[in-house]
């Protein structure tokens, strides 16, 4: 299948690759499909989700475990159906990143992040209670304090 993108050019995918969402992310509900991208430029840190639905969008995602080695919370019940999650070590994470144009200011919403399970590809957006983590947590001074 092919999806001519407004960052990627044409985009070659099987429809096996698509994370499909059913309930789409956060402001953008109608957006149910997205297809998983490596950062083009090598980087392991940053992924990419490209719109299926809509080809003009895209968002940068990252492995939260990066920048807070102790990230966790519980899965919802509702959302282990909804994901058919069987076993928890099936469940990967990804969390948003806003990039604004002062790379400094680069955050990372902690406060939902994405579950996906890896057998099936389906995805939800959780928005967690817990006040520990923020919709705007820095990646740059994390990455910098770490290192």
């Amino acid at each position: 299948m092919k999806l001519s993108t407004r960052f990627f050019g044409e985009l070659e995918y099987e429809k096996e690759d698509i994370l499909h969402f059913p309930s789409g992310l956060l402001g953008f509900e109608e957006c149910r499909d997205f297809i998983p991208i490596e950062n083009p430029d090598g980087g392991g840190v940053f992924r990419w989700l490209q719109s299926a639905d809509r080809p003009e969008l895209a968002f940068v995602v990252m492995n939260p475990f990066f920048i807070m080695a102790d990230y966790e919370f519980d899965i919802p019940d509702g959302v282990v159906g909804v994901l058919k999650l069987k076993r928890p070590e099936d469940a990967q994470v990804m969390a948003v990143v806003r990039i604004p144009d002062k790379l400094s200011g680069m955050t990372v919403n902690l406060r939902a992040p994405i579950v996906i399970n890896a057998v099936n590809n389906r995805a939800v957006q959780v928005v967690l209670e817990d006040e520990r983590y923020s919709l705007r947590h820095p990646v740059v001074s994390t990455v910098k304090d770490a290192g």
